[in-house]
């Protein structure tokens, strides 16, 4: 065919055709994936998947919508990658703790750059174990032990901004307020810092780690990565890291800590930070992967004692526990703050469980122990508002679970907060209850139906720590202060449409003297 054959304008539209159909086609590869073993799915976009349904509602509302139309069980498509979503405790089950082995991985949905990828909620298989162990001595029940006094330091600066609060008489964003609070006390008790974030709240640490979860900015170019792997590659390569946005500051941030504590030499200290540092092996520090792979790592004594940490793996710890570390706990304050201005029965009484257990004693480990039902409302406060709205696996090998075949490299997503307001298993769930922790309830619980810290090995690594600077600072706050609503505190939170449960416009109350 010659040139003026291919311009005559019914073969050229023909052309065009050809390859608009051939890029739809390509958008749509794999949303046959699901048909063989006949499980439901929402419709997918070509290319987008379902990521138009979480970007225009958010993902806490569309996967309620997405249980009421399909059940426990069905589908989803993020841009080409197709998921389960399992919202059936038995299932749960079986894939947190009886298989295992064989939903080890969270699912990461696109390429990430090193830091992301070497973050104990990334890593892999004997890789996550190994962090694991290198961590969990940080939180034992002597280490908790060794961090109350610097939970109080932070804890004598919140009692100072909560007086100035209840002087001024006027309504607070209290998700401010303990976003400082919580900054504090992971920096001091993780790293041995003092970044003053209650003083000034435009600290750069905080607000550059309380955009990660919360960046609409991010989420779209999350999506973008999602759809365009290939893109996520390339954009990985930019400093600062584009596809992380605020991540860039706290790479950084995270750099000089490290640089500093090795200038210190100092192996006696006891913090998070050290501990990482102490299982450094000489000349290892920064181990490419082909070294990696010469050393025939077989077991975690081989990690342990042929390997040891990285540099990039401290500092990507140190990232991820700045952040998950504040903004979870921050935000399950507010959410718990919230709820006692709403309930004032439930804040009296919380006031006289903390009366006659604990007296004018300062609140410690073993002493908030006696609090259960501060425990009560605790757990209540998270069945309401988990943090993570969903969990993710993989499945690393095919498998037939209760009749449902799950391909290998399947990805899953069990949705926590449907689980939580599901009237199976809770009594008027949409309602704050704290009586459905009590002990006789909780040994009614269906297992697997309360996720707030995920389930089995890998539960969350800081789950201890957060418990105890919440119920410290309960108690801090509630033998002084009373909790009330206000003209600005809403009857139900809006929320953004992050992959975290982030309150839309602050969670407002006013604080007043006792």
């Amino acid at each position: 065919m010659d040139l003026f054959g291919v311009l005559y304008i019914p073969n050229f539209l023909l052309v065009i055709l050809f390859f608009l159909l051939t890029f739809y086609l390509y958008g749509r590869r794999t949303f046959g994936f699901f048909s063989p073993y006949g499980i439901k799915h929402p419709k997918p976009t070509a290319y987008f998947g379902n990521l138009i349904e979480f970007a225009q509602k958010g993902f806490h509302k569309t996967f309620f919508d997405w249980k009421k139309e399909y059940g426990d069980c069905y589908g989803i498509f993020f841009g080409f990658s197709p998921s389960l979503v399992i919202g059936d405790p038995e299932i749960i089950g079986e894939m947190m703790v009886k298989s295992f082995s064989n939903f080890t991985n969270r699912l990461v949905l696109f390429p990430v750059e090193d830091y992301s990828a070497n973050m104990i909620n990334s890593a892999k298989d004997d890789h996550w174990k190994y962090l694991r162990t290198v961590l969990a001595p940080s939180y034992s029940s002597k280490k908790m032990r060794d961090m109350v006094s610097l939970i109080e330091s932070a804890l004598n600066t919140l009692e100072k901004n909560l007086n100035e609060i209840a002087d001024s008489k006027e309504p607070t964003d209290v998700t401010i307020l303990f976003s400082g609070f919580t900054m504090d006390v992971i920096a001091s008790t993780g790293f041995g810092i003092n970044v003053d974030s209650q003083a000034d709240p435009d600290n750069p640490v905080v607000k550059n780690a309380s955009k990660v979860f919360g960046n609409e900015y991010l989420i779209s170019l999350q999506g973008l990565a999602i759809i365009f792997p290939t893109l996520a590659k390339i954009l990985n390569n930019f400093k600062p890291i584009t596809l992380l946005a605020n991540m860039s500051y706290l790479i950084e941030f995270c750099k000089e800590l490290v640089a500093e504590r090795k200038k210190e030499n100092n192996a006696g200290r006891k913090d998070l930070l050290q501990l990482m540092l102490n299982a450094q092996l000489e000349g290892h520090e920064n181990m490419d992967k082909k070294t990696e792979q010469e050393l025939k790592l077989e077991n975690l004594t081989d990690w342990r004692t042929k390997r040891g940490l990285t540099d990039i793996e401290i500092i990507a710890q140190c990232i991820i526990f700045l952040v998950a570390g504040f903004e979870t706990t921050a935000s399950t304050l507010s959410y718990f703050s919230y709820c006692i201005s709403l309930n004032p029965d439930v804040q009296d009484k919380l006031c006289q469980e903390i009366q006659e257990q604990l007296g004018q004693e300062s609140p410690n480990y073993d002493n908030v122990q006696k609090l259960t039902y501060l425990d009560m409302c605790m757990d209540e406060t998270m069945r309401l508002y988990p943090i993570a709205i969903a969990l993710s696996r993989e499945t690393k090998e095919d498998c037939i679970i209760k009749g449902i075949k799950i391909p290998k490299n399947t990805g899953i997503f069990f949705p926590v907060m449907c689980l939580h307001y599901d009237s199976r298993y809770w009594n008027e769930p949409e309602k704050f209850n704290p009586e459905n922790f009590s002990q006789e309830n909780r040994a009614k619980q269906t297992p697997f139906t309360y996720l707030p810290f995920g389930g089995g090995p890998r539960v969350c690594a800081g789950m201890r720590l957060a418990k105890l600077e919440f119920k410290m600072a309960v108690v801090q706050m509630l033998r002084k202060f009373r909790l009330v609503p206000c003209e600005k505190t809403k009857k139900k939170i809006e929320f953004t449409n992050s992959r975290l449960l982030k309150a839309k416009d602050g969670i407002w109350i006013k604080i007043e003297h006792r």
